[in-house]
């Protein structure tokens, strides 16, 4: 069975992408059968992440369109990053047009967007041998966002320190994932480095961010100044594997996998 995991947050900023790659190139590089998907219409950066406009025939907005098939909008990234299992990526149109056109489709599109989300899971693993599929969603509560989460087994909500992340997660826990009943866990990104100093202080930020949720805490990442300052066209998890957000990512794919 293919299992369907999306990335989500109420707003952008909180690192979404960036985990959504990385997590990706960590399960291929185990060997893993894995795609990646760009369900962020609005303000779509999986194109900049992987640098690949040339190797781009069609888009996700395209197969959801149905104007498109599956093998037409993947794009193999097995051998630039050299995994052991097979490494697809779907990207999202990042032309300003596209972007206004997929605003404005109707719940009408949106009911037949989902079907094809469904239908896609299977066509990934009978054509590519997919095993896990993972969707970097649009932040918030958007019909997008929404078919994303109704579609994937797991869902990961990334949220930052900040209150308005937070509190906004906890509005999108309450709108979405628990009228749907959907698997999901919380991931804090970007926390501030001195509340990892002492015992005390990483107990009581735990118990802090645990007390908000009644999903489970799956990860707390520390904000690192040599990954604010690395490249965005590289992934990082593969380039410094040692690294601790490399390893705190690990730790999160690995879970996810099991779960």
């Amino acid at each position: 069975m293919v299992k369907m995991i999306s990335i989500h947050s109420s707003r952008g900023g909180t690192g979404k992408s960036l985990i959504s790659s990385n997590i990706s190139a960590i399960l291929a590089s185990k060997g893993r059968n894995v795609a990646l998907l760009d369900f962020d219409f609005r303000a779509p950066s999986l194109l900049t992440i992987f640098q690949s406009r040339n190797s781009v025939r069609r888009w996700v907005n395209d197969y959801l369109d149905g104007k498109a098939k599956i093998g037409d909008i993947m794009v193999d990234m097995t051998n630039k990053y050299k995994t052991k299992g097979r490494f697809l990526v779907g990207f999202a149109n990042v032309e300003m047009d596209a972007m206004r056109e997929i605003a404005r489709k109707d719940r009408k599109w949106q009911m037949k967007a989902l079907k094809r989300i469904m239908a896609m899971k299977e066509e990934l693993a009978e054509q590519f041998g997919i095993e896990i599929v993972i969707i970097d969603t649009s932040p918030g509560v958007q019909y997008s966002s929404v078919n994303a989460v109704v579609s994937s087994d797991v869902c990961v909500i990334v949220s930052s320190m900040d209150l308005l992340d937070l509190e906004g997660a906890q509005r999108m826990v309450k709108d979405l994932y628990e009228p749907f009943e959907k698997r999901a866990y919380v991931l804090v990104n970007k926390a501030t480095p001195h509340m990892f100093v002492k015992d005390d202080s990483q107990s009581s930020l735990v118990e802090s961010i645990k007390g908000r949720f009644t999903q489970p805490l799956i990860a707390i990442i520390p904000c690192y100044c040599d990954l604010l300052l690395a490249q965005r066209v590289s992934l990082f998890a593969l380039d410094k594997p040692e690294h601790p957000f490399s390893w705190a990512l690990s730790e999160v794919a690995k879970r996810l996998e099991d779960s």
